[in-house]
């Protein structure tokens, strides 16, 4: 998923910590009374090195200030160079609370149990996930297993391993499969002829039906997929919760629960920490069903049983 970065100044950075130091003015009467702080020396945050904040210790230096601040402890910011670097952590407790991939906190709770979610971003559109699905010409009217099928790369998890995984438990047909090593590139397939269709994804907006083509891959490219010929779905996955925020199930609950106003207030009273701390997002957080990640427990498992495969060759 390819998702819109907000570029954050010097001077942004230091007006997210102004309002980090008003939210701690606001919050400070509750938190004066926990007791979290009793038995947590510091809070470390993992943190993967793609987050756009990662390499900019300006920007770092503000999220790390701004919950030190609100949760009135000590916090480490820890970087993470991949999202297998991230759960060993998580898994290991080496980090408290992290920023996960839905996959990477599938596989942590997999690996694991130590690990719950209790907060999932909202994009600025009202989605809080998204759907793979699958497009064809409005004109074609054939089986899926005769259908040419473009897709972007083996790394896609709505464009490839969603997909496979439908294939594989028998709730998608395979159809004759074109890669295309990009979205970019699967769209001139499209626009050439050279493949009938081809897996994208959708947002998921509660209450809405979640058909909407004009909103394949966010609205992206829409005028380049309309010249070609108008697509209709075929075929969609079952929602994909955004990544969540989540914490190790030895943090004291209290910390949880202040982790969580914190967060909950951002958008409001912090609204430049939120372009830091969550730039693809601009919605806010919702607390998310322990269930919501059900749908990715397949691809954790796929992949488990595809790594152990080749370790016995």
């Amino acid at each position: 998923m390819n998702m819109i970065k907000r570029s954050v100044s010097f001077a942004g950075c230091l007006r997210a910590l102004g309002w980090a130091a008003i939210w701690l003015v606001m919050a400070s009467a509750g938190m004066a009374r926990a007791d979290y702080r009793d038995s947590v020396s510091v809070l470390r945050i993992g943190l993967v090195e793609t987050h756009v904040a990662a390499a900019d210790p300006v920007k770092l230096e503000a999220i790390r200030l701004a919950f030190s601040n609100a949760l009135a402890i000590p916090v480490e910011i820890i970087k993470l160079g991949s999202y297998a670097a991230l759960i060993d952590a998580h898994a290991s407790g080496r980090v408290g609370y992290a920023i996960h991939s839905a996959r990477s906190f599938a596989a942590t709770e997999a690996a694991c149990g130590c690990v719950r979610a209790f907060r999932s971003p909202v994009a600025a559109d009202g989605s809080t996930g998204f759907r793979s699905v699958l497009v064809v010409r409005d004109s074609v009217n054939l089986p899926v297993a005769q259908l040419s099928v473009g897709f972007s790369d083996e790394a896609s998890v709505s464009g490839w391993q969603i997909p496979q995984q439908a294939m594989k438990t028998g709730s998608l047909e395979q159809p004759k499969l074109v890669r295309g090593g990009s979205i970019a590139s699967v769209i001139e397939l499209y626009q050439a002829g050279k493949v009938d269709g081809f897996f994208a994804w959708l947002p998921d907006v509660p209450g809405e039906a979640g058909s909407n083509v004009e909103r394949l891959f966010g609205g992206w490219n829409q005028p380049v997929i309309k010249a070609a010929e108008p697509v209709r779905i075929i075929w969609s996955s079952q929602r994909i919760p955004f990544g969540p925020h989540a914490v190790h199930r030895s943090m004291p609950d209290d910390l949880v629960d202040a982790l969580g106003s914190f967060l909950d207030g951002m958008a409001s009273a912090a609204p430049g920490l939120m372009d830091i701390f969550e730039p693809a997002y601009g919605g806010g957080y919702i607390v998310p069903d322990p269930e919501d990640y059900r749908n990715v427990r397949g691809l954790v498992e796929a992949l488990n049983e595809s790594q152990s495969a080749e370790n016995r060759m």
